[in-house]
């Protein structure tokens, strides 16, 4: 018997706004399309789906029709698709809310794989044809278990999955693929993380663990990878286009006595994402034409880039502005340059600006200069300091950093799953809900005596 071969992918964010719609939503749906056509190029034996094919539970009809369109030649040329539901995927970490990926399911374009908790834990069931509901699939001497995303306690609930499956008969399983939304802590800032360390219990009874979540292509002792995003969900993303990204091949023999024969990350097509640091500091102190300056400046730089109307740009600006004499405007510059070039779409982050005042910036030295990120971050905590929040007194400078990332998303037009994401995985939210549970009996204790008198 030969090795079987399976595309593994992540994180296709069907729907994803990104710009205020000024990058097609479709960019994500061609990802896709790529990946299945390579698959059925390979004549792969399968397709693992390690969660958010979509941006968001909440999908308009179109993005609906790309995930059916991109799906249906898999299914034509029989080969399956074993997936899971990401955080984008579905509203709740736990539930049985019926969600879009559930429909791709139940209209058998993939096999949605779930692992439900209950009091005494996981509850881990095989697939059933007839109903479409399994945990894992036995296919082709391969078992593949679809662990899903669990979110904060992804630790806690993933061993708890591990010794459930050790108790499993030694013979039934020849070799085993996990898929598991959940990337290392230090890579994701929202909840669904871990030390690299921590995999390795998994290791014992997992021989390819099919990893989805962050955005980075990952690759952990060659038998747990992510592919990463094929295309950029942030155009941040753009930095790791340098390696390949978007899908892994794998190659699994369940015959052998190391079945893992491949994990291969490859990369998938995206769109070209031109990323510029440019210093305002020559421009920062003048007081008439200075936008005109910086934009001739950006055009000409982005012209030698190669900046043509299909990509996309990711401006980060620099240096000392005084903004008392000019007026730095990056809506207007952004539209500047997306028309001049021009360019599908222009992103600009000023963040690491210095504000100058105007006894010149040469006098007082770029260092001495406070950027305007310090400048809001040092208001936040004053109003965060003066105005508590009951439980979390000493937490002031953590939550200033929490509410400035929520204004810069904001700022950035993050969608609404992204900063939920954030507070949810902030541990905060947890402390306040504990502290508000221990203060009703103490405001019952109140009442009642309150009552008496």
């Amino acid at each position: 018997m030969s090795a079987l071969k399976f595309i593994h992918c992540s994180d296709i964010h069907l729907g994803r706004q990104r710009l205020g719609g000024k990058l097609p939503d479709d960019d994500f749906a061609k990802a896709l399309d790529y990946i299945v056509q390579y698959a059925l190029e390979q004549r792969v034996d399968g397709l693992l789906l390690a969660g958010d094919l979509y941006d968001s539970p909440n999908i308009q009809p179109p993005i609906l029709r790309q995930a059916t369109t991109c799906l249906l030649p898999l299914q034509e040329a029989n080969i399956p698709v074993f997936a899971i539901e990401g955080n984008h995927d579905r509203a709740t970490v736990t539930g049985e809310t019926h969600t879009w990926v559930r429909y791709l399911n139940d209209i058998g374009l993939l096999h949605l794989l779930t692992i439900p908790f209950q009091a005494e834990g996981p509850v881990l069931t095989p697939w059933d044809e007839k109903t479409r509901r399994g945990s894992y699939i036995d296919y082709k001497g391969v078992r593949i278990v679809g662990a899903g995303y669990l979110g904060a306690g992804t630790i806690k609930r993933a061993r708890l999955i591990w010794e459930a499956m050790t108790q499993w008969p030694k013979d039934s399983v020849r070799a085993t693929v996990m898929l598991l939304h959940a990337g290392p802590d230090y890579m994701v800032q929202e909840g669904g993380g871990f030390a690299k360390e921590t995999l390795e219990f998994l290791h014992q009874q997992v021989d390819y663990l099919a990893l989805g979540h962050i955005h980075k292509p990952l690759n952990h002792g060659g038998w747990a990878l992510n592919p990463g995003s094929p295309e950029h969900v942030r155009l941040e993303e753009s930095r790791y286009d340098g390696q390949p990204r978007g899908m892994a091949l794998v190659e699994i023999d369940p015959t052998a006595i190391n079945p893992l024969q491949r994990a291969e990350i490859l990369n998938v097509p995206k769109r070209r994402v031109i990323s510029l640091r440019y210093d305002c500091s020559p421009h920062g102190n003048k007081t008439k034409r200075a936008m005109d300056g910086i934009q001739r400046d950006l055009s000409s730089l982005l012209k030698e880039a190669g900046a043509g109307p299909e990509d996309a740009v990711r401006l980060e600006l620099t240096g000392a502005v005084n903004l008392g004499r000019i007026r730095l405007d990056t809506d207007a510059l952004a539209s500047y340059l997306e028309e001049d070039l021009p360019v599908l779409a222009v992103e600009i982050n000023s963040g690491a600006l210095q504000l100058a005042n105007s006894e010149g910036l040469e006098a007082q030295g770029a260092a001495a200069v406070p950027t305007r990120e310090a400048l809001e971050r040092a208001a936040i905590y004053d109003l965060v300091l003066h105005n508590p929040l009951v439980g979390l007194e000493e937490q002031a400078n953590i939550l200033a950093g929490l509410f400035h990332q929520f204004k810069e998303d904001v700022r950035s037009q993050v969608g609404y799953q992204e900063i939920r994401e954030r507070l949810n995985s902030s541990g905060l939210v947890e402390r306040l809900v504990q502290e508000a549970l221990a203060e009703q009996p103490r405001r019952a204790v109140a009442t009642a005596k309150e009552g008496e008198d």
